[in-house]
This record gives structure tokens, C-alpha cells and sequence, in this order.
């Protein structure tokens, strides 16, 4: 009888469990940013050491420029397009501090307060963004 308690409580605990998904497929994770190509003028700027990360998980995503800067956004993937929004500075000494200069961001490759990407490419280990102005282009880490 006690066998049979047991085995029904651990049945009972695994189903009422869930497990959480992000639905993000190749994009969560950590990205490089390897090259930044200016639509323009069709110029590209090697960014491999420049220290710049995306990551994505969940809903959120955290970029960091090492050394200088830690912010962190909302996003929205859509499978063809990628919306970032609610950028705050990461400070964890305090309170995060909301972001309303889009001149902090610039340097992350992020050159509006609530961007919109095309994804023109997504791949375990490469994806290529495309905004208004550039082509960012990254390497999973």
C-alpha cells in the first residue's frame, strides 16, 4: 500500500509541474556582435573586439557593451521581426535607471528607444539583424 502512496504522490507532483518554455528558438542565448554594416553607405566596422553582447531569454534581453555599459530590455520575436522595447540601465547598486537617450544605446547597436529589427537571418550559431540603418551581425557565443 505504501508503494502504491508513493507512486501516486510522485505522479501527482510531475503533473502539476509545468514546464516553462520561451517559444525563442535559436534566439535565446548569447550573441557577439561581429560587424556592423551602415545601409547608407554600405560601409562595415568590424565590432569582434569591440566587447559588445546580446542575450536573449524569456521576454527580456540584456546588452552590454563590457567595461561601459549594462542595459537591459523588453522584446518581442515574431519569428521575422524582433521589437525592442523599456530600455533601463542595469544598476545593481540600486534601482534600475530607465533609459530616455537613445545616445546610451548607439554604441550596443540599438538607435531608437523602441527599435524594430528585421531578422534576415536565424541560426544556431548566426543571426543577422536589419534595422532602418544598419545590419548587425552576430555570432553565437
Amino acid at each position: 500500500m505504501r508503494k502504491i502512496l508513493f507512486v501516486l504522490a510522485a505522479c501527482l507532483s510531475i503533473t502539476a509541474c509545468e514546464l516553462e518554455t520561451s517559444g525563442n528558438g535559436d534566439l535565446d542565448g548569447f550573441w557577439q556582435l561581429k560587424s556592423v554594416d551602415t545601409l547608407a553607405t554600405g560601409k562595415s566596422a568590424d565590432m569582434r573586439e569591440s566587447g559588445v553582447y546580446w542575450a536573449f531569454q524569456c521576454d527580456m534581453m540584456s546588452v552590454k557593451k563590457i567595461n561601459q555599459i549594462s542595459a537591459f530590455l523588453r522584446f518581442n520575436n515574431t519569428g521575422d521581426s524582433l521589437f525592442l522595447s523599456e530600455p533601463y540601465i542595469d544598476n545593481r547598486d540600486s534601482s534600475d535607471i530607465v533609459i530616455d537617450d537613445v545616445e546610451v544605446l548607439r554604441p550596443l547597436g540599438i538607435n531608437e528607444l523602441e527599435e524594430h529589427f528585421g531578422i534576415s537571418k536565424l541560426e544556431s550559431g548566426a543571426m543577422v539583424l536589419k534595422s532602418k540603418t544598419l545590419r548587425l551581425n552576430f555570432r553565437k557565443y
